[in-house]
Parts: C-alpha cells; structure tokens; sequence
C-alpha cells in the first residue's frame, strides 16, 4: 500500500489527511462551542476575561491549523486520482458521491475563512496566538457597525457553515456505513484501511 491513490484504493497520504481532519474538527467544534458559552458568561458578568481570551486563541489557532490542513489536502486531492467509485452505484448515487464531497471540500475551507474574516472585521482588536505570532494579518479591512460586510456577516457565515456542514457530515457518514452494512462494497474499508 502506497502513498498516493489508486483506482481500487486510497493512499496513506489522502487517508491521513481524512482522518486528522476528523480528528481536528471533532475538537474545534466543542471548542467553538465553550468559547460562545465563555464569551456570554463575559458579557453578562463582566468578569475577568482570561477565560475568553483562552478559549479564543485555542480557538483560533484551531481554525488556522484547520485551514492549512485543509489547503494541503485540497493540493494533494488534485494532484492524486481517486479510487473508482464501485461499478454497482447509480447515476444518482455517483452524482451524490460528488456533490456531498464536494460540499465537505468547500466547507474545509469556507468555515475556517468566514471565522478568520469575521475577525478581521471586527472592530477591535483581535489577538490571535498562532505558533511564534501574536497577531494574523487582516483578510478583509476592519470596519465600523453599519457597513455591509461587517463582524457580524462573517460571523453568520461562520455559524451557517457549521449548520449546513452537521447535515453534509451527517449525509456523509451515512453514505459510509450504507456502503458498508448495506451494500458491502469495501468504500468504507478503502478509507479505513486501504484496502
């Protein structure tokens, strides 16, 4: 079992990055989540924000991990064929095989970019801790309430994408364990094991 992909299966490079990726976004998620929870507990209380700054930049430096992760497998998903998809499949199942991933594709990288221009809007500061930096450069220009893609537009992004992706993630591990209870065709296994 090699590195890259082949037609019957997938390589050690695509299958780790599926799998660390899993990985990352099942801790980003909750950590998203306990950040809101500490950012509502802030703002009602006004007590001391060490916790919201901890929990930001876990965060944070998350969503950056996520997305660097995210490019480098999009790189490697190019430059590598896929496995054929099994020969028993219809028309209708191929077509939503490559809208679901497709979807998941743009989500990886939607997601992390909407938080990440969500901050840059802000009008604030925004501390970020990312390994040796303090601060991440803006990708959209700071703005003040009132104008059109503003903190709060982003940041409804950012939430849509966590909404819309629950329901591709869900439709995708479904289609998994479809193939591999009902149909029994090994999809399931090529990512699990190669083979």
């Amino acid at each position: 079992m090699g590195l890259r992909n082949t037609a019957s299966q997938w390589g050690r490079v695509s299958r780790a990055f599926h799998w660390v990726m899993l990985a990352m976004i099942a801790v980003q998620i909750p950590v998203g989540f306990w950040m809101v929870e500490v950012y509502e507990v802030y703002t009602e209380t006004y007590a001391d924000d060490t916790w919201v700054m901890y929990t930001s930049r876990i965060h944070h430096t998350m969503g950056f991990l996520v997305f660097g992760v995210a490019l480098a497998r999009l790189g490697w998903r190019v430059s590598n064929p896929t496995p054929d998809l099994p020969p028993a499949l219809t028309t209708y199942m191929r077509w939503l095989v490559r809208i679901t991933h497709a979807a998941l594709y743009t989500l990886i990288l939607v997601y992390p970019l909407s938080g990440w221009a969500s901050l840059s809007a802000y009008e604030g500061e925004f501390p970020i801790f990312f390994l040796l930096w303090d601060d991440m450069p803006r990708i959209v220009p700071q703005v003040e309430e009132g104008a059109t893609f503003t903190y709060e537009f982003f940041a409804e992004i950012h939430r849509y994408c966590w909404k819309v992706g629950a329901g591709i993630l869900g439709l995708h591990v479904l289609g998994a364990l479809w193939h591999h209870y009902v149909a029994r065709d090994g999809v399931l296994l090529r990512m699990w094991r190669g083979g």
